[in-house]
């Protein structure tokens, strides 16, 4: 429990510049300006530092002349050696940093993953509950983990409040909590269990979810399953389903099911199992019921369940939601090519035109495909528009 717990937070805190700031957008770009350095909120997002040769770059200008640059300015240096592994480097001029700007909250963030990865829990301990007392609230998540993974989860308790607050919308905080819950296999806190359970929104706490998370929320929920309600069961099935135990999934989603008939997640979720294990009409009209439940999000999977089914009676279960649905560019592409090689205009067009459709011109491949359709499918009225964006991505 304790080396997931550390591999869950280490990806999280990974991510603790995660925000975009003042409208600009956020790109590597920014690692080109050293004069723009010391504003920290123009590095929050992960983008900026998402090409390493730009990273590369940076670190080799700062090594270039140390001396360049103020102790304001090292944040962004810091980080781009952190995504080379080295730690130590960073941790100095984090060190460095915080001199300058002591209440920098993300700082002191990093600074507490660099001690925790370390085992350094004191030294984690500390720089966690300096941005928590700054008024960070995810801080206290972080304090609790290390109290966990140095084995004095006593030690959390006065974070408990704040962490159960963020565990009722927050995956990994819920994750917290319930290991603090169960520290103690031969006396669990039941009550702590139940409420935990009680509180949580199953579908924000999944919008949160990683695959790790998911992965350590089922084991918890295998240990206390007989605490859990209905609702909050969706989450620990989706795990199930990730992990592809189907048997495991179903049986979870069927509980739900049989006592909560008009719950939309996990009629989703139970489709996916349906199709995996063969039925693919049972998971269409899984999805069919959702979206009639009001869940506007099932037309998606519907269109999805179609393209990996190639069944045109999912198709047109759900084609008309098509023109209207967020459909993922990779989707739309297998949309056009069923389309085309299968002699349907109405899926092509649904497929070329819409929210999302303007990537498929950037693929040359794709372009070539409903070029191939426009031609075939001409006599329709739609046939004009998606010709037009032929052109325009060809200019």
């Amino acid at each position: 429990m304790t080396e997931k717990i550390r591999k869950i937070f280490a990806a999280a805190a990974s991510l603790a510049f995660a925000a975009c700031a003042f409208g600009q957008a956020p790109s590597p770009e920014l690692l080109k300006d050293k004069s723009s350095f010391s504003k920290t909120e123009l590095f929050e997002s992960p983008a900026v530092f998402s090409d390493r040769e730009a990273n590369a770059a940076a670190i080799k200008s700062y090594e270039a002349d140390p001396s360049a640059y103020k102790p304001e300015e090292l944040m962004p240096v810091a980080v781009c050696y952190m995504g080379f592994g080295d730690f130590p480097k960073a941790k100095s001029l984090l060190e460095t940093f915080l001199k300058a700007r002591p209440d920098n909250v993300r700082a002191l963030r990093t600074l507490g993953t660099i001690s925790m990865l370390s085992r350094d829990f004191n030294a984690a301990k500390g720089y966690y509950e300096k941005a928590y007392k700054l008024g960070d609230e995810p801080s206290a998540v972080y304090v609790s983990t290390v109290c966990i993974m140095a084995q004095k989860p006593d030690e959390m308790l006065p974070y408990l409040p704040a962490v159960k607050k963020l565990a009722k919308e927050n995956l990994e905080s819920f994750n917290i909590a319930m290991v603090y819950a169960l520290r103690d296999p031969k006396k669990p806190d039941e009550a702590l269990v139940k409420e935990l359970v009680g509180a949580a929104d199953a579908r924000k706490l999944l919008s949160s979810a990683t695959p790790d998370a998911l992965s350590t929320t089922l084991r918890l929920y295998l240990g206390s399953r007989k605490l859990w309600t209905p609702s909050a069961s969706v989450v620990p099935a989706r795990a199930a389903a990730l992990m592809e135990s189907w048997p495991l999934a179903l049986e979870i989603y069927n509980g739900i099911l049989k006592a909560e008939p008009e719950n939309a997640l996990a009629l989703r979720g139970k489709a996916l199992v349906s199709y995996r294990v063969g039925g693919v009409m049972e998971a269409a009209n899984l999805i069919k019921k959702a979206r009639e439940l009001g869940e506007g999000a099932a037309v998606l999977d519907g269109i999805e369940l179609f393209v990996l089914s190639k069944n045109e009676d999912v198709w047109n279960m759900f084609k008309d939601g098509a023109e209207k649905a967020e459909i993922l560019p990779q989707v739309r592409a297998g949309l056009i090519l069923y389309a085309v090689r299968n002699e349907n205009p109405g899926m092509f067009y649904a497929a070329a035109l819409g929210k999302n459709s303007d990537l498929l011109y950037k693929d040359a491949q794709v372009l070539k495909l409903i070029e191939e359709g426009a031609k075939k499918f001409s006599s329709d009225a739609r046939a004009k528009r998606v010709l037009e964006n032929i052109e325009a991505a060809k200019k």
